[in-house]
This record gives structure tokens, sequence and C-alpha cells, in this order.
């Protein structure tokens, strides 16, 4: 591994997976190859590609770090950003207001964890339920319809730019570099990675481990806002559950991309290309008419798989720093 924190063979194995997966949806539907099924998979990996990029950096800072309200947040953020343009308040400022509202959700996890000191699994599954919760009550448990808002604001999941989805072109991979300089280029990046590998080194070192951390949650918060924002102006719908499944999805993708899950490695950029294989996965298994159930199990069954094989390589180093 090396100092940036980012495994240098992993997207070669991601390329590879990518590949094998196309290829083997191609053999029961040769037409899943088509621009317009390429289109719906970039769609789909865009959002939870968002939220993933968050969670990077969560569980790279180590500390048993997750974040399991991501989804919650996306949703409550849909309902939010509903009722404010429902409230006729001029669309660029209800996405201004929602994003504020996600980066304070994110930040009330990070109070809980960094200054509560509640472990990180059992704060973010208490928001979790929290932020649902709240969605609900806000929503009164209905989707909130936004199909006949600002046709600029649904372009935000609807347009195109060079005949390739706007919030690809124009939201995620942007984000994503921005992700990869806070991450490889600048001193809380490299903080993050020593909190990471050795919190207590890291104070002695003089960096505020609490802060840092505490960025990552609230950064998270912010991307899981704007995954949930993309999504409601992609189906013109503000959904209270809209982020369901995003939390353990999400993780997934990060852990599959080289982020190791006790901290101090991993990249944004193998995050980016781990989303591209479980949106090919998703994606192609939805085109072959595969059980939702059995969708969730391969992803389930693509992680474990990573983790069996990190394991040996956990095991050597641990030997190695005896």
């Amino acid at each position: 591994m090396h100092a940036s924190g980012f495994d240098r063979t992993r997207p070669l194995l991601l390329a590879a997976m990518a590949v094998l997966a196309l290829i083997g949806f191609a053999m029961g539907h040769p037409d899943i190859l088509s621009g317009a099924n390429f289109d719906s998979m970039a769609v789909f990996g865009v959002e939870i590609g968002m939220i993933a990029l968050g969670q990077t950096l969560v569980i790279s800072g180590g500390d048993s770090g997750i974040d399991l309200s991501v989804g919650a947040i996306a949703g409550l953020a849909q309902v939010v950003l509903g009722r404010l343009l429902h409230a006729d308040v001029p669309w660029p400022l209800a996405v201004a207001v929602t994003l504020g509202a996600g980066l304070g959700l994110g930040a009330i996890n990070a109070l809980a964890i960094t200054w509560l000191r509640i472990a990180p699994i059992i704060a973010t599954l208490a928001t979790l339920f929290g932020y649902a919760g709240l969605a609900l009550v806000l929503s009164g448990g209905t989707n909130i319809d936004l199909t006949q808002q600002s046709s600029w604001f649904l372009a935000l999941g609807q347009g195109h730019v060079l005949g390739l989805p706007f919030q690809l072109i124009a939201l995620y991979l942007p984000l994503l570099a921005v992700f990869a300089y806070l991450q490889h280029g600048t001193g809380y990046g490299r903080a993050l990675y020593l909190t990471g590998t050795n919190d207590r080194a890291a104070a002695l070192a003089g960096l505020r481990v609490g802060r840092l951390r505490g960025t990552a949650y609230a950064l998270c918060g912010l991307t899981a806002t704007i995954a949930g924002i993309v999504g409601a102006a992609r189906l013109g719908t503000a959904r209270p559950d809209a982020g369901l499944n995003d939390n353990l999805i999400s993780i997934a993708i990060v852990v599959l991309g080289g982020t190791g899950i006790f901290g101090g490695t991993g990249s944004v950029v193998g995050t980016a290309l781990a989303t591209v294989v479980i949106a090919i996965v998703d994606y192609g298994l939805s085109y072959n008419d595969f059980n939702p159930i059995y969708q969730a199990g391969v992803i389930g069954v693509i992680l474990i798989g990573v983790i069996l094989v990190e394991n040996p390589v956990l095991a050597w180093h641990a030997r190695r720093f005896k």
C-alpha cells in the first residue's frame, strides 16, 4: 500500500470485474451494450457514487467509522426540498437550503460520535431511524410530486450534456475531482489517513482527531444530500424512502474500491471505479430480470469475496509487525 493510501493494483482488478460483468450480462441480452443502457447505468451510478465518496472519508478516518444514516439523509433531503418547492421557494434557494440542512445532519452525526463518544455504528443507526422518521412526518408518509417544477431544476437529474447525463458531467465528476484533491492533495487528507492508521500517534503529533473525523461525517451528510436532490430531480418526485438501500450499498462500494474497513487506507478514485462495477452488476441483474432479492445477494457475495481476499493480506501485515 502506498503512502497515499491507494492500492495501484485495485484499478486493474475493478476494470477486469467490470468487463467480465458486461460480457456475462451481454451473453443473456446483447442489447444491454446499447448507448441507452450505458446511460441508465451511469444515472444509477452517479447517485450511489456520490454517497460513496463521503462514505470513503468516514471509513478511511478509522475508529470503526461508518455512516448508516446516508440513505435516510438522502430521503429526508428530498422531502425538505419538496416542501420548500411546494412553498414556492425559488428552486436555487430551495436547493441551497437543502444542502445546508444535509450538512447539518452530517454534523449531528459528527457531534454524537466525536463529542458524545458514541460508537459510530450506534450513533448513525440511531440517526438513521431519526432522520427516516422525520422524513415520514414531514411528507405525511406520501411522495411529493415535483413534475411541475422548473425545467431547470428537473434538468439536474434529467438533462444531458454532450450526449451524457448532466449529473455525471456537471455534478459527479467535479465532485470526484474535489474529493480526490481533498484526500490526496491537502493537509486534511494526509491528516485523516494518519488518524485512520493510528489516532494516538495523530493526537501526539498535534492533530485534532475529533475535528478531522467530524468533518468527514459532515461531508458525508452533504454528499448524501446532493444525491437525494439529484434523485428527486431525476424522478420528478420527492420520496421519504428514497435512499432505503443506499446505506449498505455505499459501504460495499467503498470496501470494494480498496478502502480498508479499519481505516487509514483507500481512495475515492478506487471508490469511483468500484461504483462502475456495482452499477453494471445492479443494472445488469435488473435487465436480465433477476429477482431484486438476488440482486442484493449478489452485491453481498461480491463484498464477502473481497473481504476474504483481503484477509490473508491483513494477516500478513499483522505477522510482519509483531
